[in-house]
């Protein structure tokens, strides 16, 4: 299993993670709302289609900061606004630590397969910290 910090934004999440290249380095990669496939059930419309709903840099050794805009119309709070992001060996854990997680808490988004070839569940536990769990298919 490895564990990837997820930082969020309202809106400026390119600005950012391009200030936070420019310091760190990297291998940048930007996926924006307007990329996502039709009937991917992840586009906002408007001038949010250019906001970015996925992005990464990738370091060496296999390290990753990831990072994304919120939904405009669910905007983050700033100091709740980072994910713990796992990702894990199997797609049975998924649902297993999804469900766990989420036990006291609010399970965001059920665990179920996606667009970009994942299984991928989102919960914010009893303490207030917010999960993302994925296998990769």
């Amino acid at each position: 299993m490895k564990g990837i910090p997820y930082v969020n934004f309202n809106g400026n999440c390119e600005e950012a993670v391009r200030f936070y290249h420019s310091i760190l380095g990297g291998e940048l990669e930007l996926l924006r709302f307007k990329d996502i496939p039709e009937g991917g059930g992840m586009r906002p419309g408007g001038t949010w289609n250019d906001k970015i709903m996925h992005g990464s840099l990738k370091f060496k050794g296999g390290n990753y900061l990831y990072f994304s805009d919120s939904w405009e119309e669910n905007p983050v709070t700033v100091g709740s606004n980072v994910t713990v992001h796992l990702e894990v060996d199997s797609e049975k854990d998924v649902y297993t630590f999804v469900e766990k997680l989420g036990a006291g808490g609010t399970i965001q988004m059920p665990a179920a397969k996606v667009f970009w070839g994942s299984v991928y569940g989102s919960v914010v536990d009893r303490y207030g910290v917010c999960w993302g769990i994925e296998y990769q298919l």
